[in-house]
């Protein structure tokens, strides 16, 4: 992404015909039109209602969600989104218009203030916020008549481009970004996760995505020239970031779109020789920091699912619905993995609010049973999906998500029946 994998502006009208195009730049489906969420300066409040004095469900923990990684369970399921680049969810969750433009990580910026977002997830009762360390150069972007900027190609067609690559941010310059972020969320209950793009999807875009298909078969070294190039620098900003911040980091995100529709972007025994030992240098820092680490990739997960664990990840995101059973998967890989996300996108854009609803009450129901599930997204906030079902959703998580009562509205089962109420029955 979403910091993020390559794209995720909303669709081009145009869908490429290859599925594993669709994967890496088409995230989306198609949006409606933005809704007007509410008036100007209104502000958007939470209802709290605790049900005890000990447990505020509602508030952000970071506890809540580290516990949740481990497997196990905490006082209600929390809910987490990489990445949000819709300016009105923002903007009605603040309460406030912004006054700056928010800039979808995926082609470098960062999205919102760290001011602002942790802001942002206290009002939601969300445990953490992210941090992007991208690296993503030579990507060609097209301007579409709405004035959405849309990824068409790459610039690295050969060895002489290499020498033109764009420039990463310096390093430092990052590292005083990530200090504000921990700042702003100092004593709050939000943490702070750090995202690096990597090296597989990046190396793809920069070159385009159809030549580096062909590029695979016909030029494979080339390729692989240009992944160690984008490997070595952001393994030395994952090295200096966890020098600096490991113990600060909440847990540690790589995203890199390795699968489409139906499996691998390249034949597995390929994927086996360029990919694994690549990725286990990146993510090595943090793993001798002792961090958990967390995946993102679109596409279907049964041949990824093996590989991720050799490899050492502990988390994944988002398990897209659209290739995934996330039941049967937690059921298969519960185990091994913590699970993030999985909420369509298109429920979240086209759904009624007791859709939405019902459809978090039931996650909850099959999916918070022992730990290792964090409720989201299936894949970004992005503008298209109204406000008011964002916010739907998570405070059904809210509601729903409680240890002791998963699945369950505890208060309605603390409210008198109407036969209990009218003979003055006491409730237990």
């Amino acid at each position: 992404m979403p910091a993020a994998p390559p794209a995720r502006p909303r669709p081009c009208s145009e869908s490429p015909p290859d599925p594993r195009l669709r994967s890496l730049h088409h995230r989306c489906p198609p949006c409606p039109q933005p809704v007007e969420s509410r008036r100007p300066g209104v502000i958007w409040t939470r209802r709290r209602k605790p049900v005890s004095e000990s447990h505020d469900y509602h508030r952000s923990d970071i506890n809540r969600l580290l516990k949740a990684f481990r497997h196990e369970e905490p006082d209600r399921i929390p809910h987490l989104e990489f990445w949000v680049t819709s300016k009105p969810v923002f903007e009605y969750v603040l309460g406030k218009e912004l006054d700056y433009d928010i800039v979808d990580a995926s082609v470098g910026g960062q999205s919102i203030t760290p001011e602002d977002h942790v802001q942002f997830a206290l009002n939601l009762g969300m445990d953490a916020v992210v941090c992007n360390f991208n690296w993503r150069p030579n990507n060609v972007f097209r301007t579409a008549h709405d004035g959405t900027e849309h990824y068409v190609d790459g610039s690295v067609k050969s060895e002489a481009d290499l020498e033109d690559l764009e420039p990463p941010t310096p390093i430092n310059a990052q590292l005083r970004y990530l200090e504000r972020y921990l700042r702003a969320a100092q004593g709050t209950g939000v943490g702070v996760f750090a995202n690096f793009t990597s090296f597989f999807d990046s190396a793809m875009l920069a070159v385009g995505v159809s030549d580096s298909f062909l590029m695979f078969y016909d030029n494979r070294p080339f390729l692989e020239k240009l992944m160690d190039i984008l490997l070595a620098h952001q393994e030395k900003v994952m090295q200096a970031v966890c020098d600096e911040f490991a113990d600060e980091l909440a847990f540690i995100l790589v995203n890199d779109d390795i699968g489409h529709n139906q499996g691998l972007m390249i034949h597995p025994d390929m994927f086996l020789e360029i990919f694994p030992h690549r990725m286990k240098r990146l993510i090595a820092p943090a793993k001798d920091a002792g961090k958990l680490v967390a995946f993102h990739t679109d596409g279907k997960m049964d041949m990824i699912f093996p590989i991720l664990d050799d490899i050492g990840f502990d988390i994944c995101h988002p398990i897209e619905p659209e290739s995934n059973d996330i039941f049967e998967v937690k059921k298969k890989w519960g185990d091994r993995f913590a699970l993030v996300g999985n909420i369509p996108t298109v429920l979240l854009a086209y759904g009624a609010r007791e859709e939405i609803e019902e459809t978090v009450r039931i996650y909850c129901e099959k999916m918070g049973p022992g730990g290792g599930y964090a409720l989201g997204s299936s894949t970004s906030i992005m503008e298209g999906i109204p406000p008011e079902n964002f916010v739907a959703m998570t405070e059904a998580v809210h509601r729903y998500g409680r240890y002791g009562s998963l699945g369950r509205d505890p208060e309605r089962d603390l409210a008198p029946s109407p036969a209990s109420a009218s003979s003055g029955e006491k409730q237990p």
